[in-house]
């Protein structure tokens, strides 16, 4: 029906109606979801790594570690987890002291590291200790230099919407990198986290047995969190509830005899991505989500004057 003849044939019609309805209809297609395998082949090479940023020790192995695993270990591609925060908080160890509290979580971190096979990069910046985890030029310094350095690309971040603010403030120092170091081309993946699950997912990676295997070692190196929360336990749920979701997402709701079952027969989960792009045709994600201005800006679609306050703190270290 045409939505022009709701307000003169609906007898329950009211006049915010015709916007709630405008909102769905400028929100994109219908999603379908892809092996980010295949958007990875053209990202990754020996000289532009995979990169995993973690706002904390254990979230690359909460988020990644099979498609981690997977590139670093099988593919002998390069990757790189960085360490975004390290710090004391949220060590459940009252007879250490803070230095040997820190010094526990980066050892936890690179063990993981080993594990995974991945390069164990600890970026130790101030915004650890500053209200809003607000970075001081000198982090603005370093990870500008660093993307410009390491050039990565692809990169793994946690979602805009995560409950968590070291977590959306790493997205934020993310978009800062891309842009100061004039990465138009980076392949931008946003990972699921326990406190932040994806708005729109697009992409998967599914994992075998023997994988699934490795992400429970690089959970388990993070004893200090274990104790709080069993993270293996919630991600090896998770990924099989993906997994069977996947199946649905990717091949669409045809009959159960024309659907490959080749999914089933070697993968017992799926870790989750979104890849991002981007959106024109929702310019108002720009306004809640860093990684958006930093795609359009450097792919040209959107005019970086009118994005000043970032443009002044990559411009603050020239």
């Amino acid at each position: 029906m045409d939505r022009s003849s709701l307000s003169t044939q609906c007898n329950h019609w009211h006049p915010a109606f015709e916007s709630i309805l405008q909102i769905v209809g400028g929100s994109g297609s219908h999603g379908q979801l892809i092996d980010v395998r295949a958007e990875l082949k053209s990202a990754v090479s020996s000289d532009r790594p995979l990169v995993m940023l973690c706002p904390h020790a254990d979230d690359g192995a909460i988020t990644a570690a099979c498609l981690l695993h997977e590139y670093s270990v099988k593919r002998g591609q390069p990757v790189v987890e960085v360490l975004v925060f390290t710090g004391e908080r949220n060590v459940d160890a009252p007879w250490m002291n803070d230095k040997k509290k820190v010094s526990m979580r980066e050892n936890e971190f690179r063990l993981e590291c080993e594990v995974l096979g991945a390069e164990a990069v600890c970026w130790d910046l101030d915004a650890y200790r500053t209200p809003g985890y607000a970075p001081s030029p000198a982090d603005v310094d370093k990870i500008v230099d660093w993307f410009s350095t390491r050039r990565p690309g692809a990169i793994i971040v946690p979602p805009a919407t995560d409950a968590h603010l070291a977590h959306r403030m790493t997205r934020a120092l993310t978009a800062i990198g891309l842009l100061g170091a004039n990465l138009a081309d980076t392949l931008v993946l946003t990972g699921w986290t326990p406190w932040g699950p994806l708005p729109r997912p697009n992409a998967f990676f599914p994992y075998d047995a023997e994988a699934e295997r490795a992400k429970q070692w690089a959970i388990h190196c993070h004893a200090s969190q274990l104790l709080l929360t069993d993270y293996f336990e919630f991600c090896s749920h998770l990924g099989r509830a993906y997994a069977a979701l996947t199946r649905e997402w990717s091949e669409g709701h045809a009959p159960s005899s024309s659907r490959s079952n080749r999914f089933e027969e070697l993968y017992v989960g799926a870790e989750l991505f979104q890849i991002e792009k981007y959106d024109a045709s929702r310019p108002y994600l720009s306004a809640v989500d860093p990684i958006q201005i930093a795609l359009g800006i450097l792919s040209g679609k959107l005019d970086a004057a009118k994005f000043s306050p970032i443009q002044e703190m990559v411009a603050g270290r020239r």
